[in-house]
């Protein structure tokens, strides 16, 4: 590669490549995140490529390699090159199969440091092009960087010119104009509170997922947040919170939160990570009064939220002068992520509405319970967790239980938390 540019990395960036340590050289496949878009019927596979192309050359961060340095990490942006995507023939051009193709790109790390952060290649059925599928690394896009690309893919195959609103670099230079001071003073205040329990847990045992789609749960959880006045996913938090409350005999749980960091208009479009974790802890007392539960829930949420945009090595630095004990700012056994829309509505059959659906994972490292949520006709609700922490069918019957847990809350049948029924109200 030729004609690099060098910038200090985003703070997202940044903490994404600290936050992979704990999953050793083996472990790194974490960070790939899986795309596959359906290609309309009329574009050739030629323009299929050139599409994705096209934004890689607008992209920059598609064209980065990340690397570690005595000052923290370097952002290298290479000049585009133009190389055909590999194709790869369907039999059956079911979503289900263009997954499959995306489990095997996903399933080895992506080097990058030393390589492009994506591999990707168009699925086609007797010629005719029909997915994109793409596999990018978590340091190179976020959840909302993949559909800005997803919408901006589309509309190049309709020949609209693809334009990147900002750069990677463009964000790293006004972080760093800033001293952070604000976020730094506040985390390094609410360290010494955070669970102690809910840390690095060194879990090597398997995980896996149970999921289910809730109409229900979804009108409920808006209800809710429309006669409270609080977001929909602190909700769905403080239910979680709850079980895994009650699941563990105690009265505080620490999540990490998955802090989008996109309220700033000019970061909206960027194709990058900004995600970073933003520790919450929720005190689960049984004698409140539900309302005022998830109304705690909501400010400590918020105040969490809005510190989320930090150097992590600052951070690192700071705890470690203050005199904590674990000072790592990634390290945490709990992980709460609101995804936004999902990607498909389920099928009227799928075990998804019906009863619950299980996804199994290599994954053998870092947080051992996931919980993450998504919305559309219905609240999707996944539960990952490791054998250790919620064996057997625990895992479907927490997810179960916060879909409970919401429809009554709505239909006030409690009167405080304590009294608040999770039995499932679906077969599992």
């Amino acid at each position: 590669m030729t004609a690099v540019r060098r910038a200090p990395a985003t703070f997202g960036q940044l903490s994404v490549m600290r936050s992979l340590a704990v999953h050793g050289p083996d472990g790194q496949q974490v960070a790939n995140l899986v795309s596959v878009w359906e290609i309309p019927p009329g574009p050739d596979t030629a323009q299929a490529m050139d599409a994705w192309l096209r934004l890689v050359a607008a992209h920059e961060s598609l064209r980065t390699t990340l690397h570690v340095t005595d000052d923290g990490v370097e952002q290298q942006v290479h000049a585009f090159g133009s190389t055909p995507l590999p194709t790869v023939d369907l039999a059956d051009a079911t979503p289900e199969a263009a997954h499959r193709i995306a489990a095997d790109l996903a399933a080895t790390p992506i080097d990058v440091e030393r390589d492009r952060p994506w591999r990707a290649v168009v699925a086609v059925e007797q010629g005719d092009p029909v997915y994109l599928v793409a596999v990018v690394h978590h340091a190179a896009a976020d959840n909302e960087a993949l559909r800005v690309l997803e919408a901006q893919f589309l509309a190049a195959l309709d020949g609209a010119d693809v334009v990147a609103d900002a750069q990677p670099a463009d964000l790293a230079g006004q972080q760093r104009a800033k001293t952070g001071g604000q976020a730094l003073a506040h985390w390094t205040a609410v360290w010494p509170a955070l669970e102690a329990a809910d840390r690095e847990p060194g879990d090597r045992s398997p995980r896996r997922r149970a999921s289910l789609y809730s109409p229900a749960a979804l009108a409920a959880t808006t209800s809710l947040s429309e006669r409270l006045r609080v977001s929909p996913q602190s909700i769905v938090l403080a239910v979680g919170a709850l079980a895994l409350a009650r699941h563990e005999g105690r009265d505080r749980v620490t999540f990490a939160l998955m802090a989008a960091n996109r309220l700033d208009r000019r970061w909206t479009g960027l194709v990058s990570s900004l995600n970073q974790y933003s520790p919450v802890t929720i005190e689960v007392d049984g004698d409140l009064d539900p309302d005022e539960y998830l109304t705690n829930g909501y400010l400590r949420c918020l105040t969490a939220y809005l510190h989320g945009s930090y150097d992590v090595d600052a951070l690192t630095a700071a705890l470690a002068e203050a005199g904590v004990a674990d000072p790592d700012p990634t390290a945490f056994a709990k992980h709460f992520n609101f995804l936004g829309p999902v990607d498909a509505e389920p099928d009227a059959a799928s075990p998804l509405r019906t009863s619950v659906a299980w996804r199994g994972s290599t994954q053998r490292t870092g947080p051992n319970l996931h919980l993450a949520i998504a919305t559309g006709s219905g609240l999707m609700i996944g539960v990952g967790a490791s054998e250790d922490y919620l064996p057997g069918g625990l895992p479907a019957t927490v997810a179960a239980g916060i879909e409970a847990g919401l429809i009554r809350l709505d239909a006030g049948q409690a009167r405080t938390v304590a009294g608040l029924d999770l039995t499932p109200v679906r077969p599992l």
